[in-house]
């Protein structure tokens, strides 16, 4: 029998100065067949069920498993990319399902920029009619924590830092190799300067 979570955090001297602390979290996806005029509910996929951690500041964490065990959903449903079935995610004290739950648009966007994903697949996540300048600019447009005339120079700089040059900018995702394209990723989720980054 697995262990409780609040029996697991006892034993391990888990604190709740934990930066990111997920806490039985738990994702299923329906199951249906479909007539001619109707959709039926016949079973459900257990994609994540009850995963608890936490993940302190300047930690990093690796959740490990064969595929097709869960990882990729676990790491959507952290960062509210999919609702959960349910279960907590708390992210420096503030419950982020709460959060996206409300009203609260500015609430949402600084969660956002808070945390930052990359995606195992960089080609299926770069936009091919974007140059790389305008899909790194992008979280910049959005989030607008950095002026309109030093665009420009902080995606040099972010490219710069994952090891591109100031000329891929004008360039479009299929001029890239797999790697590359993982770094254009990395610099893209590095231009928020976020403090939790989950990487597929």
């Amino acid at each position: 029998m697995e262990e409780p979570y609040a029996q697991r955090r006892k034993r391990l001297k888990v604190t709740d100065s934990s930066f990111v602390q997920v806490k039985n979290l738990v994702k299923y996806f329906p199951v249906y067949t479909t007539g001619v005029l109707t959709k039926k509910q016949v079973g459900q996929v257990h994609a994540v069920d009850d995963v608890s951690f936490d993940v302190r500041k300047q930690e990093t964490f690796a959740l490990v498993g064969e595929s097709g065990c869960g990882k990729t959903t676990t790491a959507r449903v952290i960062l509210n990319l999919i609702e959960p079935t349910s279960g907590e995610v708390i992210v420096d004290g503030e419950n982020i399902f709460e959060t996206f739950r409300s009203a609260d648009k500015q609430a949402k966007l600084k969660l956002r920029r808070k945390m930052q994903m990359i995606f195992q697949n960089p080609y299926g996540s770069l936009d091919p009619r974007m140059t790389i300048s305008d899909i790194v600019s992008e979280p910049l447009l959005i989030h607008g924590h950095v002026e309109k005339e030093k665009r420009v120079e902080r995606v040099y700089e972010l490219l710069q830092l994952v090891g591109l040059e100031e000329y891929h900018a004008e360039r479009y995702p299929h001029e890239f190799s797999g790697g590359q394209r993982q770094r254009i990723c990395i610099a893209r989720a590095l231009a928020v300067e976020p403090e939790f980054i989950v990487a597929d």
